[in-house]
């Protein structure tokens, strides 16, 4: 993968720049290049982590042939063919520059037609534009920030913030974060958006306008046409496809595969070892944990015929990590998960790997989650609560007379932060910038709670501080084959019933594996990728002393009072041991503030 920067405005030096470009070198190690126009103000750098293109694919590419400049972050699995067939001129083996020859050729438009994991930013010479967007899922990140005349864009909040961007918590994002339920576009730092996933974020003029490139959004499942097939063909149909999406990840040197116990690493991990010899496992071992999984991927490695690796991490192994996952995943979190993905990216890297494919977006789309089939076996008639939580919410629910029961979950430590917050903070101006779509784009149950998922959780954690940053965070490109454009659209085609029947779940998935694999076994049920937590008084007492250093900077801690917060977690290291799972999450909900605190130095 890489890193991108880029700003129109004459407020930043060039030096400068390129010194906050360097923030981003675990992105891109590989190459550094920019394209600066001073008169206009206009610079776009890049960090290259080099896979495809040698050194041809050095970017961002400048067209000898049109006014565009392309930086691209990402892998594109485009066939260059067609577009030289229709008189595209190709200078290098690159597959970054597919989108920029499209582009050339029909207009911005172009990227719904991009298949990949990507993020990228485009300048047009002659029109003075500069175009943002990310691909229909969101996979790889890109924000901005707009004031006045100043716009900038970057791969990760942390350039932006070193580029001069004001270092103010946001309000909005803290709120949201206390249920789980952070809108596609927020970040913790007012005034710095995400690029929101299909869309295009065009600046000129000092006018920003955001509009969608992508015809039909994955986060729509309902907007999907049925497809009028029996489930033997469906199945059939299912395993092509996911072949295909596998195969056209598989690079031509050494790769990981994140393996689990459960079927989604599972079947990436037997599909790979089947189309290539160049493919590795790499697990996470929990020694004496009930959520420990490595001697299940060992054994399954083991049956076909792959290298693995296995990383036994410890609890003080995850505690020690943690900082440095919140730096990279600028994001606050409900448990230590980052730390641990950011430990097994590190692995992969040391063992000399560069790409690993991952299972992202399985969940998703085949209803994997316990909370769909919640969903699904025992629907919420009720209304969520007097205070909607977000725009529109009890309008569509009436309409559906169902509530998601995400949405309950999500409050369940409402009041203990509400409780902990500043005097001076009224709540009422603060929303998840969440708003509910018409009722002709969600008309299932289940296309609500899919809708809800898609546009918060899966953005910000699953995808981000989960994905892209912890294996970024060491120069590890990760590659996605649940979220091939065309396999996404024929599962969001198929019977509800194909993909969740009976209580069994990622129904037509395991049938595909089943039939394919017929010699291998998979659990049925796995377990949930948990990081084991427990913090014990130790890890509670090391809060605190932060928490005593950053009281006594008269530091802030976002919309916070610190002092409350203290008492809070004095009183929770006297009266017990261990903290139970609610509590665990407020742990570590405050350390990535104050982590995030203590790396960016925000204020309120």
């Amino acid at each position: 993968m890489c890193g991108i920067l880029a700003s129109i405005s004459n407020r930043n030096k060039k030096n400068d720049l390129i010194k906050s470009l360097e923030l981003l070198n675990h992105r891109g190690p590989d190459q550094q290049g920019f394209y600066y126009d001073e008169i206009e103000g206009v610079f776009i750098g890049h960090k290259r982590l080099a896979i495809n293109g040698g050194s041809s694919a050095h970017q961002p590419i400048l067209s000898e042939y049109s006014a565009w400049v392309c930086a691209v972050n990402g892998e594109i699995y485009n066939d260059a063919a067609h577009l030289e067939k229709s008189g595209a001129p190709f200078t290098s083996k690159s597959d970054s520059e597919i989108a920029l020859r499209g582009v050339e050729l029909y207009g911005v438009n172009y990227l719904d037609e991009l298949e990949g994991e990507f993020a990228l930013c485009l300048y047009n010479r002659k029109t003075e534009k500069i175009y943002l967007a990310r691909d229909r899922n969101g996979s790889k990140p890109l924000y901005y920030y707009h004031n006045n005349d100043y716009f900038i864009a970057a791969s990760e909040i942390k350039a932006l913030l070193s580029a001069g961007v004001p270092a103010v918590w946001n309000g909005h994002y803290l709120v949201a974060k206390e249920r789980f339920l952070v809108g596609a576009k927020e970040t913790f730092v007012k005034g710095v958006f995400s690029v929101p996933p299909g869309h295009i974020v065009e600046y000129t003029n000092n006018e920003l306008k955001s509009y969608p490139f992508c015809e039909q959004s994955p986060f729509n499942p309902d907007l999907f046409e049925p497809c009028d097939i029996s489930y033997e063909q469906a199945t059939q149909e299912f395993s092509q496809q996911f072949e295909q999406a596998v195969s056209k990840r598989i690079p031509q040197e050494r790769f990981a595969c994140y393996l689990s116990s459960g079927i989604d690493s599972s079947y990436i991990s037997a599909l790979s070892a089947r189309l290539s010899d160049k493919a590795e496992s790499f697990s996470i071992g929990f020694p004496n944990s009930p959520l420990d999984e490595s001697l299940a991927a060992e054994k399954f490695a083991k049956q076909i015929g792959i290298k693995h690796h296995t990383l036994p991490l410890e609890h003080n192994d995850l505690i020690g990590s943690f900082e440095k996952s919140i730096y990279h995943a600028e994001s606050i979190v409900p448990n230590l998960n980052v730390a641990a993905k950011y430990l097994l990216s590190r692995k992969v890297q040391e063992s000399g790997i560069r790409i690993a494919l991952t299972g992202e977006g399985a969940d998703e789309s085949l209803l994997g989650y316990q909370f769909f089939q919640y969903d699904l076996s025992s629907p919420l008639t009720q209304q969520s609560g007097p205070t909607p939580l977000f725009e529109g919410q009890v309008k569509l629910e009436t309409a559906l007379n169902f509530t998601p029961c995400a949405t309950i979950s999500a409050t369940s430590n409402a009041q203990l932060f509400k409780s902990l917050r500043s005097e001076n903070f009224f709540d009422a101006c603060y929303t998840t910038h969440l708003v509910a779509p018409r009722s002709e784009i969600v008309t299932s149950p289940i296309g609500y709670s899919q809708w809800l998922h898609y546009n918060t959780v899966y953005q910000d954690y699953n995808l981000l501080a989960l994905g892209d940053k912890t294996e970024l965070a060491n120069s590890i490109e990760g590659r996605q084959p649940f979220l091939d454009n065309t396999l996404v659209a024929f599962i969001h085609s198929l019977p509800t019933a194909f993909k969740y029947c009976n209580g069994k779940n990622k129904r037509i998935l395991r049938d595909a594996f089943t039939v394919n694999f017929p010699h291998l076994h998979v659990e049925q049920i796995k377990k949930p990728f948990l990081a084991p937590t427990n913090l014990t008084k130790n890890i509670t007492l090391y809060l605190l002393d932060e928490l005593y250093e950053l009281s006594s900077r008269e530091s802030q801690l976002g919309i916070y009072d610190i002092d409350k917060v203290i008492t809070f977690f004095e009183s929770v290291v006297k009266n017990q041991t261990h903290l139970d799972f609610s509590e665990d999450i407020v742990v570590c909900h405050f350390l990535s503030i104050l982590f995030l605190q203590k790396h960016f130095n925000l204020e309120a």
